[in-house]
């Protein structure tokens, strides 16, 4: 099956080199050749590392990618604040990396500025900036760009999960807002999509705390950094809990929401079954994530500990590697108007453990993962509408067919 769109793959990025997909020929950086005799350190920026999905990126890389390319990859530690990141960079450019892929948000714009002041390329995996963000750091030669969800991805995805269930006829719901008090934007946004679905179901005159669009919801999780539960409407949301304070309190916590009278489901904006799972072994409630599609998941899945998964593969990132390391030699991918990459990647969906397993199995080999060497090479040598074009091209409804 993979080998398939693999072909169809090849196919696509063959014509769009040829063409140009439709641009001005010369129109957007190409590489005719890079010499990658050397090795190219690359800094790993991480807010999380001990998650599933956080781990199936790391494997990916170090398992992967650095077997494949003449790459080094260096690791912060699990970082939780600006601070931390500003001192993880320090360190990476101390030493001597060329390039910085981040998975850790708290202050992007800083983080940028820091290293185009160095002189070291910086890329977002995963994620992405807002509109406003991206414009005042499009033009920075160093700044790589970003391929990850937007936050319309993540608002939409956090709506379409609460949705799921409230389809079924729940109405009794808890949240877990992971980043929530820190600000972390993907996070306010599922969990402001899963409110405003909670509206949208809750019948005439039903809103959350006065607001009843995205803007307004989004605006009061920002200001205040957390859920305030209660009537939606006729929903009920019974519980909240944010951040990740992960001691005895935290779970203490966690433990109550779950057994609160009758609750139905809990939605996570992340680590669902990690923090609840245990807990409602032998409830009625249902957990659902945002995460990724790796073993630990599925298992959580297959004994009903998890009810519905969005998640990302862990070959997702390799696109923003390739660009990132095709930086580092000197050939960073640009628009034709010299600005660089803003990309979006979306999630695949499972909500029952057969759906799942489809997911994972064509991720799941790390000799001959989605996005393979193969996959990847060609990459070296596009433009900026090719890598779009190939970005855009991969989704789960193309390798299932």
């Amino acid at each position: 099956m993979k080998k398939v769109f693999r072909s169809l793959l090849a196919v696509l990025l063959s014509l769009c080199l040829l063409t140009g997909c439709g641009s001005e020929a010369g129109s957007s950086t190409s590489t005719g050749g890079l010499d990658t005799s050397k090795t190219v350190k690359i800094g790993v920026l991480v807010a999380d590392a001990t998650s599933a999905e956080a781990l199936a990126f790391r494997n990916y890389y170090e398992n992967y990618i650095q077997n494949q390319y003449n790459v080094e990859f260096v690791y912060s530690d699990e970082l939780k604040d600006a601070s931390g990141e500003k001192s993880a960079i320090d360190t990476m450019i101390t030493n001597n990396c060329k390039a910085i892929i981040s998975f850790s948000s708290f202050d992007r714009i800083a983080q940028v500025k820091q290293c185009s002041d160095a002189g070291v390329y910086y890329a977002v995996a995963t994620g992405t900036l807002t509109e406003e963000e991206y414009e005042s750091v499009k033009a920075n030669e160093y700044y790589v760009g970003s391929i990850g969800p937007t936050l319309d991805i993540e608002y939409q995805t956090g709506y379409d999960m609460a949705k799921y269930y409230l389809e079924q006829g729940k109405t009794n719901f808890g949240i877990f807002g992971g980043a929530v008090p820190y600000r972390t934007e993907m996070h306010v946004y599922r969990v402001a999509g899963m409110l405003k679905a909670m509206v949208d179901y809750g019948g005439d005159g039903a809103n959350y705390q006065g607001a009843t669009d995205e803007a307004g919801i989004v605006g009061l999780l920002m200001g205040s950094g957390e859920v305030v539960t209660g009537a939606i409407g006729s929903i009920n949301l019974l519980g909240y809990l944010g951040g990740y304070a992960m001691d005895d309190a935290f779970f203490g916590a966690a433990a109550e929401i779950v057994y609160t009278p009758d609750m139905e489901v809990i939605l996570t904006v992340g680590n669902g079954s990690d923090f609840f799972g245990t807990m409602v072994t032998g409830t009625d409630v249902k957990i659902a994530s945002v995460d990724a599609f790796t073993e630990t998941y599925g298992a959580a899945m297959e004994s009903g500990a998890l009810d519905y998964l969005a998640g990302k593969f862990s070959a997702s990132v390799g696109p923003i590697f390739i660009a990132t390391y095709r930086a580092a030699l000197g050939s960073p991918v640009r628009d034709a108007d010299g600005n660089a990459l803003w990309l979006s990647q979306g999630y695949w969906i499972a909500t029952n453990y057969d759906e799942f397993q489809n997911c994972y199995s064509a991720d799941s080999d790390s000799a001959n993962p989605a996005y393979s060497k193969e996959d990847l090479d060609p990459l070296l040598e596009a433009d900026y509408d090719t890598f779009a074009s190939f970005v855009a091209a991969y989704d789960f409804d193309s390798v299932s067919k």
